[in-house]
C-alpha cells in the first residue's frame, strides 16, 4: 500500500503559544508533499520533525486569517535561502499572492525559483489538482471570511493480473487493459475471464478531509462523506457555544456531529482555543457524539488507512 500520511505541524487557534503552534499540516500522498495552511512557526515543526520541506509540491491555503497564512512568506523565503530550484504551486484566496509578494518586497526578499499562485473558488466545490493517482478538491466552509476546506483522495488503482492468467488465456493487450480496469473479458467461444477470479483487487481508495475554520455546516458534511480521516476544527467546548456562534467556529460536539453525519472512519479535532490547557474536555465532548475521535498534537504523524 502506497504512503498516505498526515503530519500536524500546528493545531492551535489565533496565536502560537508554548503549547501549540497555529494551523499547518503536511500531507504525504504517494511521496508527493502537500502543505495545508501555513501559520506562524510552521518551519519550526518541519525542522524538528526533519521533514524534507524542499520537496513540498503544493501549498493549499484555506483563507486569509493571520493564523493560517503568516508563515508562508517566510517559509518560501527559507526555501530560497536553502537553494530551492523546483517550481511550487500555491492555491488559495485571491488576496494571497499580493500579500506574499508585498511581504517579500518590504523585506527585500528575492525568490529565485518559480512560485505559481492559483485562485481557489470558495463558493462551490472545485477540483484543483489531479494527478495519475490522486485528486484534490476544495469546498466551501462557513466562516467570517471566504474559507475553503480540502479533500485529498486516491483514484482507483488498477487490478493486478495474476501471472499465470496471461498464459492460461493468452490474453491480448486489449484484454489485459480490460481486466486492469476491473471489466470482465468475454471470448467469442463464451469463455469469461473475471477480474474477481484472475486478478488481485486494488486497495480501497483512501481520503483525507481538512475542514478549516468553520461553524457546523452541511457543506462540510457533504464534502466529507465516507472519508477515511476527517480533521475538523473544535475551537471551543459546549460551554462556550455562544462565542463559537459569534466567531463562526465549531465546538467539539459540532465536530463530532459532522463526522457522524458524514460517516467518516476517523475524526481528529484541532484548532484549539488558547483558553484550554487541558484538552480532555474537548475530546470527551466530541467522543460523546462520535466515538472514534482523537486529539491533534503538534508533530503527530497519522497514517491514513
Amino acid at each position: 500500500m502506497r504512503k498516505f500520511e498526515l503530519t500536524v505541524l500546528g493545531c492551535g487557534a489565533a496565536a502560537p503559544t508554548p503549547y501549540f503552534l497555529t494551523t499547518s499540516q503536511l500531507v504525504n500522498i504517494h511521496d508527493h508533499l502537500i502543505l495545508i495552511d501555513c501559520g506562524e512557526g510552521c518551519q519550526l515543526t518541519l525542522r524538528k520533525k526533519r521533514l524534507k520541506f524542499q520537496r513540498i509540491k503544493y501549498v493549499l491555503i484555506s483563507h486569509m486569517h493571520a493564523d493560517h497564512v503568516l508563515g508562508l512568506p517566510g517559509l518560501l523565503a527559507s526555501m530560497n535561502l536553502l537553494g530551492r530550484k523546483s517550481v511550487i504551486e500555491v492555491y488559495g484566496p485571491q488576496e494571497l499572492e499580493s500579500f506574499v509578494k508585498t511581504v517579500w518586497d518590504k523585506t527585500g526578499t528575492h525568490i529565485d525559483f518559480e512560485v505559481n499562485f492559483h485562485i481557489v473558488d470558495s463558493e462551490i466545490p472545485t477540483e484543483i489538482i489531479k494527478t495519475g493517482s490522486y485528486v484534490v478538491k476544495a469546498f466551501p466552509t462557513k466562516h467570517r471570511v471566504k474559507t475553503c476546506g480540502f479533500r485529498i483522495e486516491e483514484l482507483s488503482g488498477a487490478w493486478n493480473i495474476k501471472p499465470y492468467a496471461k498464459e492460461k488465456f493468452n490474453l491480448s493487450y486489449h484484454e489485459i487493459n480490460q481486466l486492469k480496469r476491473g471489466e470482465n473479458v468475454v471470448r467469442k467461444e463464451g469463455v469469461e475471464v473475471k477480474p474477481s477470479e484472475w486478478c488481485v483487487a486494488p486497495y480501497p481508495n483512501r481520503s483525507y478531509v481538512f475542514a478549516a475554520d468553520t461553524a457546523f455546516t452541511p457543506k462540510v458534511v457533504e464534502a466529507s462523506k465516507g472519508a477515511t480521516l476527517l480533521y475538523h476544527e473544535a475551537t471551543f467546548m459546549e460551554s462556550e457555544k455562544e462565542i463559537a456562534k459569534k466567531t463562526m467556529h465549531s465546538t467539539a460536539a459540532d465536530a463530532g456531529k459532522a463526522a457522524k453525519e458524514a460517516k467518516v472512519s476517523k475524526l481528529i479535532i484541532g484548532h484549539f482555543s488558547n483558553r484550554y490547557r487541558d484538552l480532555e474536555g474537548l475530546l470527551n465532548e466530541a467522543k460523546a457524539v462520535f466515538e472514534n475521535t482523537y486529539l491533534a498534537a503538534d508533530g503527530d504523524s497519522i497514517s491514513i488507512d
